[in-house]
């Protein structure tokens, strides 16, 4: 990963010294950082903000398997976090995971459909939709991987 790239994206647009102001850092610490530059490590091996943000993601999944911090700060924007699935060499046609796709989505309206029978959802009957839903969204991630990394381009 590339951090000084990522943050160089981040602060594409925005000025600068409001960023710096916000976080209590001065102008130049910020494009430090950015850099790779002293004070904080020798060029090419910086420790910036998302560096340590990183590390403390690597250290706390490794010790609990989960992804808390990552998930939280999602959250907390209104975003959800998925797991790109590893990508499987497959014999499979494309017609074949396309059906399946289709199949796993008419799986998630059917069980919308028996839930609403009686104009209420109650919270069971939600948590069945929602796996039916996160199932059918790693399949269908998995699939548009494979369809970009080339597997089905022959």
């Amino acid at each position: 990963m590339n951090s000084r790239k990522i943050l160089k994206l981040a602060l594409k647009g925005c000025d600068r010294d409001d960023v710096a102001k916000a976080i209590g850092i001065s102008k130049g610490s910020l494009n430090n950082q950015v850099a790779g530059e002293k004070p904080y490590f020798p060029k090419g091996h910086t420790q910036n903000f998302v560096d340590r943000v990183v590390n403390f993601i690597d250290i706390t999944y490794e010790s609990t398997g989960k992804m808390i911090l990552l998930e939280q700060l999602a959250e907390e924007f209104g975003f959800i976090t998925i797991q790109n699935p590893a990508i499987k060499a497959t014999g499979t046609p494309v017609v074949s995971k396309v059906s399946e796709i289709l199949k796993d989505f008419a799986g998630v309206i059917d069980e919308i459909g028996k839930a609403a029978e009686d104009q209420r959802i109650e919270p069971d009957e939600a948590e069945r939709i929602r796996s039916k839903w996160e199932n059918m969204k790693r399949l269908t991630e998995a699939f548009v991987l494979a369809c970009e990394t080339g597997v089905y381009d022959k």
